[in-house]
């Protein structure tokens, strides 16, 4: 049988949420029974990062591979740096991996072997679907960018993409990002609690978390599609060694990730009760899943040329430290 693990996501609160989901990985790996690879995906943001639905027992009946070709294991951690270290260790085959901590794994090299994106999970900043939202009080006298000067943000881990909307946008407004705020760094299930509490000033909130805000009432203060053109944000990265030991595996699990995107969307209202039984969250939190209120998600494949341009205004940041082609380190091979 697939091997799933069961998470708690909107529970990571108070001293929880201070570390995010760290402490929630699956301990599930190696080979599964009668010797099938076993294959860990790290992920962030149940729902959300569409990796997580894999773990969903109705989801993994559907899927034409697992089982047969591969066992799964589900591994939540609280950052996609945390992700990056998780497949650094062994202890994960592929990986949620973000604009920076994937610009970043590329560069310091921290996975033996070397990494390779096999897969596109969102984009943000597109027009007509959901960007990264900074949110603040009702009674807040933040309503704009240029009101952040000397206040703290919440963010779940800086120096990493989510991080880099707020420095974007802070210097567009005149803000040195680095003497001017203070970043304080929380899991996201706690961010609406830290607000009301007055433990931070604004946070950048999830697609999964900003129905949460706006039924607070909480004040938009700006979004990424303030400061961004669309582009990929999140991708499915996988192990090299991970690519050339489990290599049918791997290729059957790519498979059953592209059906699922394209069986959710056909099938959206049977999704969403098994997908918030599995995570333990209301229905109702779910309501933004592949619609307006998510993110862009048309294609699966790697777009190479959108992702060497989103990195250059990475470097442009000083969150990435040197300009490459990145299409030695993407494919889209893998993919149906």
């Amino acid at each position: 049988m697939p091997q799933i693990n069961r998470r708690s996501f909107l529970k990571a609160s108070g001293a929880a949420g201070a570390v995010g989901l760290s402490g929630l990985a699956g301990c599930v790996g190696g080979i599964g029974g009668g010797g099938t690879p076993t294959i860990g995906l790290a992920w962030v943001v149940p729902v959300e990062n569409f990796g997580s639905l894999m773990g969903v027992p109705e989801l993994q009946d559907e899927l034409p591979n697992l089982g047969d070709a591969y066992e799964f294991e589900s591994i939540s951690v609280s950052s996609t740096p945390d992700g990056v270290q998780t497949m650094a260790a062994g202890d994960a085959d592929i990986a949620l991996m973000t604009t920076v901590s994937f610009a970043n794994a590329v560069a310091e090299q921290p996975v033996p072997g070397g990494i390779t994106a096999i897969a596109t999970d969102f984009w943000d900043a597109h027009p007509d679907y959901y960007g990264f939202q900074v949110f603040s009080a009702p009674d807040s006298d933040i309503t704009g960018p240029e009101d952040l000067r000397n206040k703290k943000l919440g963010v779940n881990a800086t120096g990493t993409g989510i991080h880099a909307v707020y420095v974007k946008q802070l210097r567009e407004v005149g803000i040195d990002p680095e003497s001017e705020v203070e970043f304080v760094e929380l899991g996201f299930p706690a961010f609406t609690q830290a607000i009301q509490d007055g433990r931070f000033d604004a946070g950048i909130y999830p697609a999964l978390l900003a129905g949460q805000a706006r039924a607070a009432e909480f004040t938009e203060v700006f979004s990424s599609q303030n400061v961004f053109d669309p582009y990929p944000f999140a991708y499915n990265v996988a192990s090299n060694n991970s690519l050339d030991e489990k290599a049918d595996a791997m290729a059957a699990w790519a498979e059953d990730f592209a059906f699922l995107v394209d069986y959710c969307r056909n099938n959206k209202q049977e999704i969403v009760p098994p997908a918030a039984s599995q995570f333990e969250l209301p229905e109702a939190a779910l309501g933004y899943f592949l619609t307006e209120d998510d993110y862009f998600r048309e294609d699966v494949h790697m777009d190479v040329d959108a992702l060497n341009a989103i990195m250059e205004q990475m470097v442009e940041l000083g969150f990435v430290s040197e300009s490459r082609d990145y299409s030695e380190f993407a494919s889209n091979e893998y993919l149906p």
